[in-house]
């Protein structure tokens, strides 16, 4: 009997090993539809990239530790780049709007935050494989970078990283 279960248990890991993760839904180079979510109100809003602007999405959750301790190093990438030509914005799948607001309060955290109880974003749209996932979209709509996991984005690697993905600021033209 025990030389069946662990024929049956090396089947299974052999065939888990060997089978590779499911492909996220968008690929580097796909356009990003407009993204349903809500605000901490429950106000509806259409997530789109700002012209001119790096649009970073955080899909994140309260209950994900490395999540909760991912999100401060956002907010000091945020505050490194500037809102010039870098718009972050972290996109909830918690259900409880209180609990998501005093997380961020009591982490300073400062940029917005969405909710995406139904995960409609995060399964639905970009079909994520782990928290948080942090997808990087052009100010054309266009799926950049995918990180999985959390990273410390205050790194000078990553920092280099993210900044070679910023649009180009605009050059002023001063006319005598």
């Amino acid at each position: 009997m025990r030389g069946w279960a662990a024929a049956i248990l090396l089947g299974l890991c052999l065939t888990g090993c060997n089978s590779s993760p499911p492909a996220l839904h968008l690929q580097p180079g796909d356009k990003v539809p407009p993204l349903a979510v809500v605000d901490l109100d429950n106000q509806p809003h259409q997530l789109v990239p700002a012209a001119g602007k790096l649009l970073a999405i955080n899909i994140w959750a309260t209950w994900c530790a490395p999540c909760r301790h991912e999100l401060p190093s956002l907010q000091r990438l945020a505050d490194k780049l500037g809102p010039e030509r870098f718009q972050l914005v972290g996109v909830s799948v918690d259900h409880d709007d209180h609990l998501v607001r005093e997380f961020l309060i009591e982490r300073e955290i400062r940029f917005p935050s969405l909710l995406d109880r139904q995960m409609a974003v995060a399964n639905g749209v970009f079909g994520i494989r782990a928290f948080p996932s942090t997808f990087f979209v052009s100010p054309d709509g266009r799926l950049l970078k995918v990180v999985e996991g959390w990273r410390d984005w205050d790194s000078p690697e990553i920092l280099a990283e993210i900044k070679a993905l910023l649009p180009a600021a605009k050059s002023v033209v001063v006319e005598p």
